[in-house]
């Protein structure tokens, strides 16, 4: 909504301006008509305009200057109703109203202290140092001069330099300070040539043709003011106006010293021309004046009268025109003064609406921190909830593996109360026997019952030790030697204990392993895995039948090692608890060997030990094959 009321007030101001005969525009101006142009950037451009011509076109640049402050005022642009203000506080210096001048620039230096824009405050700056040349207090000229040029040097911001420079090279010449005139309007020269600012660089060289003319360098002073005018040419309409129309009167003044009078002539005509041409009547004036004066040296009557009638009616026109000026300049106060009471009352309501955000905002915000605190609770009564069913889990787990140790226990003290009793009482009944019939058992006899107890002895001892390993496996007291372990030796090592004790039953004992097979791990443990399978390969296998032990490495880079026979095989209820403590009754071998099934419950832990896996096949009177995985140790 309000880049169109933007559009037309601009629309509105250019109307305007073209039915007073302005017929050209500006480049500036025509950035207005863009259709994409935001609210901030017309006012930026406004401004600008208005800055461009408060020495030139008065009433335009005031037009500018109230839209821009409307604009800015209801956008809440700060920075853009300072600018506007300056703007006006120049326009108001140019008329000669200097305390509606010096308010203005006292309400813009306040909007900029506050934004703490400290290149506004030197533009500020600029403005004053103006006014107090206009009032011809130097002191105060040069003082505010110098403080925008040094602002403008901190902030390394050229174009303000080349500005600054100049302004305070010009005070300085206003003092007489010739030498520092001079130093300044060079530097300023050489900042605004690198720029390529040739507007401000016309009146750098103004004001050096000014020095060199009051030092009587009447050349260097003419090459100066032609300067300006060679760059006046070039800029056409955006020429420094005031700068080309006082070097023509200072050439003139030139060649009216060196007693060139057509020169003289020549340069007050092209002066008195550019001034009704570019709307400058006080030059007009001035310039009038001088022609009457070369006139009536020269005693040409005719131009005397034309040029007096001529100034009489600039005058005329000049005093109509300043009456205009300071009506509109009038109605422009009044303008500012409603639009400052419509902002007021704008401000007053903008509060009330501040007022009722604030208050729903601060009720919103309490809402939030319910919700916040609701949303907390929630997620903490969901954690508790998460922490209360985990530790149900672990206790249900805890439970079931309470279970299993209890009846590993119970297993453990049926095994240690059965298969361990049994053997010691036969040692217990033989020494009975030795003692009370001693003397009536022949040596044969006697020799028949040691070895049966010599095997009962050996077994119980290999039962005692199962039962012992496995005890500090459950306890993690066991130790372990990693190595990097050859199964080659190790299938040797168990095909010299084993060899005997297939042949008694006439078994295939075969051994299928190559050199270069080896795996990581304790070769204690492994070697008790592998020689537990094949002791009950032998075991279960039949008289005549096949005991292998093989070993290759798989396509993943691990090993296998195999033991298989084709014995009696396992039954189905057996296999399910193959690997467990549970209650399972250990079976006789095909020749009445006898085992309490810790063996392969002990394989299953060293297994996992080691970080190996465990598979078999087994089929009832086919036989059973054992695959052990491990990691190889190439």
């Amino acid at each position: 909504m309000r880049t169109h009321k933007t559009i037309i007030l601009l629309l509105l101001l250019l109307l305007y301006l073209h039915s007073q005969g302005q017929n050209v525009l500006y480049p500036l101006e025509r950035k207005l008509y863009k259709s994409n142009l935001t609210t901030i950037d017309s006012v930026k451009t406004l401004n600008l305009l208005a800055r461009q011509l408060t020495y030139t076109n008065t009433i335009q640049a005031l037009n500018y200057s109230n839209i821009a402050l409307e604009l800015s005022t209801k956008n809440y642009d700060s920075i853009g109703i300072a600018y506007a203000y300056r703007n006006l506080s120049g326009i108001y210096l140019m008329d000669g109203n200097y305390s509606i001048s010096m308010e203005y620039l006292q309400r813009s230096l306040d909007i900029f202290n506050v934004k703490n824009d400290i290149a506004g405050i030197a533009n500020c700056y600029i403005t004053l140092g103006h006014a107090y040349k206009e009032l011809q207090i130097r002191e105060k000229e040069i003082e505010f001069h110098k403080k925008s040029f040094e602002i403008f040097s901190k902030l390394n911001d050229k174009e303000r330099i080349g500005v600054s420079a100049h302004n305070l090279g010009e005070g300085y010449y206003n003092i007489g300070d010739l030498a520092e005139s001079r130093k300044l309007t060079l530097y300023a020269i050489k900042i605004n040539n690198s720029i390529d600012n040739k507007s401000v660089l016309s009146s750098c060289f103004k004001v050096m043709g000014l020095i060199e003319l009051a030092e009587n360098n009447l050349t260097l002073a003419e090459n100066y003011f032609k300067k300006v005018l060679d760059i006046s040419v070039q800029l056409g309409e955006n020429s420094q106006k005031i700068a080309t129309v006082e070097s023509m009167i200072q050439l003139a003044k030139i060649y009216n010293i060196k007693g060139n009078l057509d020169s003289q002539f020549k340069f007050l005509k092209a002066a008195a021309d550019f001034s009704k041409e570019k709307n400058l009547p006080s030059y007009l004036q001035r310039t009038y004046l001088e022609l009457i004066i070369l006139s009536s040296d020269k005693n040409d009557y005719k131009a005397i009268k034309d040029y007096v009638y001529s100034y009489r009616t600039v005058n005329d026109t000049l005093f109509k025109r300043q009456l205009q000026n300071r009506s509109h300049l009038s109605e422009s106060i009044i303008q500012i003064h409603e639009l400052n009471k419509e902002n007021a009352q704008l401000e007053k309501t903008n509060q009330s609406q501040i007022e009722l955000i604030k208050d729903r905002n601060n009720i919103l915000l309490i809402i939030s921190i319910f919700t916040l605190l609701f949303l907390f609770l929630l997620l903490y009564l969901i954690k508790l909830n998460k922490s209360l069913k985990l530790k149900k889990e672990t206790i249900e787990l805890q439970k079931k593996e309470l279970e299993i140790l209890n009846n590993t226990k119970d297993k453990f003290f049926s095994i240690v109360a059965h298969d361990l009793k049994t053997p010691l009482n036969s040692l217990k009944e033989f020494s009975i026997l030795i003692i009370d019939y001693l003397d009536k058992l022949d040596k044969n006899k006697l020799i028949a019952m040691s070895k049966d107890l010599k095997i009962s002895v050996d077994n119980t001892i290999i039962m005692t030790d199962n039962l012992i390993t496995w005890a500090s496996i459950q306890m993690k007291t066991h130790k372990q030697n990693q190595s990097i372990v050859s199964i080659k030796d190790i299938a040797l090592n168990i095909y010299s204990v084993y060899k005997d004790i297939a042949f008694k039953k006439n078994i295939d004992f075969n051994l299928t392993v190559d050199d270069s097979v080896y795996v990581i791990g304790d070769k204690n443990q492994i070697e008790f895995i592998v020689r537990n399978l094949v002791n009950n390969a032998i075991k279960y296998t039949h008289m005549d039948g096949s005991v292998s032990i093989s070993a290759k490495t798989l396509p993943s880079g691990k090993v296998q090692i195999s033991v298989s026979d084709n014995g009696i095989g396992i039954s189905n209820e057996i296999q399910k608890e193959l690997f467990t403590i549970g209650n399972k009754q250990s079976i006789k071998g095909t020749s009445g060997e006898k085992g309490t099934g810790l063996g392969l419950l002990l394989c299953y832990e060293f297994i996992k030990l080691n970080g190996g896996e465990i598979n078999f096949e087994s089929h009832l009177g086919k036989g059973t094959i054992f695959n052990i995985i491990f990691k190889s140790a190439e």
